[in-house]
């Protein structure tokens, strides 16, 4: 929450930031695109196994905001929280989350937290998301991710309390709009608790090195490595991929750093920072929502695909396309299309090795029990499978070990297992299971290559 109280700046806040120094480490360059983490899982396919990443949610495992904490140690608001299945919200898979602030003159925080048992000095946090094509909020709204070090107490946020270097520090990565004039959803930019910070509520850090509140002039703690860069706002209704890195400084030296991306891209780089002044103030936790004062409509905004790691992750990468692919046009060369590149066709794969073969049959154990443990409890979920000798969409009711039951104009119609398709059963797979892996490798053991791309993509 901010407030837009002019105070004076407290002549200990422009002394530390004057007699601190500048960091005479040079500045790393950052990586940019798909050099991280995700470069070596296509589809963030196993994303979740290298030892790096933290976490990983594409919340196909959630069937309602309920299902969040399996992965979140807290979630607030779940009631104004929804997960979404319709093809326009969400980014990749089947699901993603969707938090929404009604109409309301008080304020209201949707957040969905992790808590980390091991704190740290660096995190990265990857996450898509894209605003409502409606939303429109001015004035107070954290609507991003975030990670932070202490800033909440036994689940509880500490708006409006200074961070000293010893309590705690917080680091957002929004958009803010503070005049009806400024163009919607606001600049990208950071939001941040600091021990140099300008009043009792966090300053903005925008790409090209101004601060706000107040001058909102240049400042000069980001040092003379400093890059300037455009600010950034960016379009409603897109996803778009952001990732926020935070780099607790060395007690005693000006070498934090906070940088963030947009679609892979290098959008604001903030070194010579001071965060802390004590060892023991480390990184204990991450998160996202939306967060509004007070909203004169309904604002939503949609989350998918999110990874914490202790590395560069990266923009998702797709699974390349098999024959045909796209060439941009030259930027100024004043061609409309894109000039189409056919590829030289692969050759015919072979069919599948005996050592596929086998992990197939393993792998159709593991699925078919994932789907009778969660059509025991109830899930229902629709399925193209063939029934009475036509393929059909059809409702799950039941399953047991000899067959999966569908709904035949409200009767129960049992499929025997054994007589299932192939890809009839992956349809239930994909319906039922998150594990893209065990998907993958059955449909690769059944002579399904194209239904292994699939998977592998989740689209």
């Amino acid at each position: 929450m901010r407030f837009a109280i002019l105070i004076p700046i407290l002549a200990s806040s422009v002394l530390a930031g004057a007699t601190a120094g500048e960091n005479a480490d040079p500045v790393a360059p950052l990586p940019e695109g798909h050099t991280g983490i995700a470069a070596k899982f296509p589809g963030d396919l196993g994303i979740a196994n290298d030892p790096a990443v933290l976490v990983h949610d594409d919340f196909e495992s959630c069937s309602s905001p309920a299902d969040l904490r399996k992965t979140w140690d807290r979630v607030h608001n779940d009631q104004h929280m929804r997960i979404a299945e319709e093809p326009e919200n969400r980014h990749a898979g089947r699901r993603a989350v969707e938090c929404s602030v009604p109409v309301r003159d008080s304020e209201l925080s949707v957040a969905i937290l992790k808590v980390f048992t091991e704190e740290r000095d660096i995190l990265f946090m990857r996450w898509y998301s894209k605003f409502d094509p409606n939303f429109d909020q001015v004035g107070s709204s954290h609507n991003g991710g975030h990670i932070n070090a202490h800033y909440y107490n036994n689940g509880r946020a500490t708006p409006g309390q200074r961070a000293d270097g010893k309590n705690k520090f917080h680091v957002g990565l929004e958009n803010w709009r503070g005049e009806e004039e400024t163009q919607k959803p606001g600049f990208l930019n950071i939001y941040c608790y600091h021990p140099e910070m300008r009043s009792n509520f966090g300053d903005h850090f925008h790409s090209d090195g101004t601060v706000t509140p107040y001058n909102g002039g240049r400042n000069a703690i980001f040092g003379p490595q400093f890059v300037s860069r455009p600010k950034f706002i960016p379009e409603l209704d897109r996803w778009y991929c952001y990732e926020l890195m935070v780099k607790a400084n060395t007690v005693g030296k000006r070498d934090g750093r906070i940088a963030f991306w947009a679609d892979g891209k290098l959008t604001g780089d903030f070194p010579n920072l001071r965060l802390r002044d004590i060892d023991s103030l480390k990184i204990d936790g991450c998160g996202f929502g939306l967060h509004i004062g007070r909203s004169p409509r309904l604002n939503k905004k949609w989350y998918d695909d999110v990874v914490v790691a202790t590395s560069y992750i990266g923009p998702m990468l797709k699974a390349p396309q098999a024959a045909v692919a796209s060439k941009p046009a030259a930027v100024g060369s004043g061609a409309s299309k894109p000039e189409a590149v056919v590829a030289a066709a692969p050759p015919k794969p072979a069919g599948p090795s005996p050592e596929q073969q086998a992990k197939a049959k393993e792998r159709f154990g593991e699925l078919k029990s994932a789907v009778i443990a969660q059509a025991g409890q109830g899930r229902r979920e629709y399925v193209y499978v063939e029934v009475l000798g036509k393929v059909d969409k059809v409702q799950v009711v039941g399953a047991d070990e000899k067959a999966l039951v569908v709904n035949l104009q409200g009767n129960r119609f049992p499929l025997p297992w054994e007589g299932l398709p192939a890809a009839q059963f992956f349809s239930v797979a994909q319906a039922y299971s998150q594990d893209k892996v065990a998907i993958y490798e059955y449909c690769l053991g059944m002579g399904l290559p194209r239904e292994a791309e699939l998977a592998l993509t989740r689209r």
